[in-house]
């Protein structure tokens, strides 16, 4: 077997083995999302919580880095 043949080979198996992850975690959002939507439990305001938390935490760090950056080269 080539190089290039097992190369090809080995990414199989590490996208196949992400995409797997990928529709899992995708599931358990859609479950969490349908939960949240009923209100047929009582995490519900901590699922609303934690997913607004989830959403807008990425968005101040790079608005974070941003100003920093402003900060350390001016």
């Amino acid at each position: 077997m080539s190089t290039a043949a097992r190369a090809a080979k080995h990414a199989s198996g590490l996208y196949g083995r992400a995409l797997r992850l990928t529709r899992r975690g995708e599931a358990e959002v859609h479950h969490l999302h349908e939960v949240e939507q009923e209100g047929e439990s009582g995490e519900t305001p901590f699922i609303a919580i934690l997913g607004l938390i989830l959403f807008l935490f990425p968005i101040f760090l790079v608005l974070l880095g941003i100003a920093l950056a402003a900060y350390y080269l001016s």
